[in-house]
């Protein structure tokens, strides 16, 4: 609880005390928001397109599924949009268009879509898109709601995705979100790893057992046993491969930004390989030279990224406006950067940065 956007691993908060129990509660939603959107928008709306299907899905209609997997955020909203425009009713479509769009930056039309989700629970209960969705809908909501109105969710937020999982049993987004809500929230407030680690039982797929150890691993900051988890990953199911992407980004992320930072460059690289129409390998890629101070391969990196599947979620103007800026390109900087204000799928945090360096470029312009 995959994208949403972003990817990043977080240690769970332990209780030491009532005052540090009390500080920790806040922290512990602000971080399972985050969780969650990574199981939701990156890890559903950024996928691998293969021709073979998956094992299991989350959606009964194939093309939903199909454009869920191949990480066609843009046209799976679309596709979504019409049919619900043909039918209301159609709690499937309410799950895709909810899911698609879960990184945009509208209360409104996440209001609609809870609401639509909501409405679907009731016609159909055991419909598993619905109550998956709306366990992420509900936490996206509350991210721009009170710290107490979003502690006051999180029971249902674990009640809809442990149905989820008991009606998709053989999906693994539902298990992955729930796995990462244990690991996001301290034991005290309904997560903790021991809870996490128990939701391997019953699963059979070796790729998926290995990918919930990585993120177990990640957790706890043990990052030789994330490593060796990754590496251990045998799969061509897309949902599997797309977790594999997020993940495999988690760690080189941290490679990153220690003191082994130009290890970063070989991980992307052989993630670059393995899946070559995705972007998100080439975007990390981007974001390791880019690290260790190489523009121009960052650049190119970033632009390669660009044209593949999974680009609108990845935030990659602002990084590749960054690096235009920093080799001294402040037209082509100016440009990518423009397209990072005007995306509306883009991060506050992105926008804010954005326009912070456009506002350079143009006094020193």
């Amino acid at each position: 609880m995959q994208t949403p956007k972003t990817g990043k691993t977080s240690e769970t908060v332990q209780a030491r005390g009532t005052r540090d129990g009390r500080r920790a509660a806040p922290a512990a939603w602000r971080r399972i928001a985050g969780a969650v959107c990574v199981a939701s928008g990156a890890a559903l709306l950024m996928s691998l397109a293969f021709a073979a299907p998956a094992q299991a899905a989350v959606f009964k209609d194939t093309e939903l599924q199909s454009l869920l997997d191949a990480g066609r955020a843009d046209e799976l909203e679309k596709v979504a949009g019409r049919r619900l425009e043909a039918k209301p009713e159609d709690g499937q479509a309410a799950a895709a268009l909810t899911l698609a769009q879960l990184d945009l930056a509208d209360p409104a039309a996440l209001r609609r879509n809870t609401q639509r989700l909501e409405q679907c629970l009731q016609r159909s209960p055991d419909d598993g898109a619905c109550h998956y969705a709306l366990a992420l809908a509900l936490v996206m909501q509350a991210r721009g709601g009170s710290k107490f109105k979003a502690l006051g969710s999180l029971g249902r937020v674990s009640e809809l995705a442990q149905r989820a999982m008991t009606l998709m049993p053989d999906a693994p987004e539902p298990r992955s979100a729930l796995q990462q809500y244990y690991l996001a929230l301290p034991s005290f407030v309904g997560g903790g790893e021991s809870k996490a680690r128990a939701l391997e039982q019953g699963v059979e797929d070796a790729a998926q057992l290995q990918l919930m150890r990585a993120r177990v691993a990640a957790s706890r900051k043990d990052w030789p046993a994330m490593e060796k988890a990754l590496r251990a990953v045998r799969t061509q199911r897309p949902e599997l491969l797309l977790e594999l992407r997020v993940l495999w980004s988690d760690y080189g992320r941290q490679l990153m930004f220690s003191d082994q930072r130009e290890k970063a460059v070989p991980w992307f690289e052989e993630l670059v390989k393995s899946q070559p129409t995705q972007a998100m390998g080439a975007y990390g890629l981007g974001r390791a030279y880019d690290a260790l101070g190489q523009y121009d391969k960052a650049v190119a990196a970033f632009e390669r990224a660009r044209t593949q599947q999974g680009a609108e979620q990845l935030g990659l103007d602002r990084r590749l406006g960054s690096a235009l800026q920093a080799k001294g390109d402040a037209a082509q900087a100016r440009t990518a950067l423009q397209r990072c204000v005007d995306n509306r799928r883009a991060s506050a945090g992105d926008v804010e940065d954005c326009r912070k360096r456009l506002t350079q470029l143009g006094a020193a312009g």
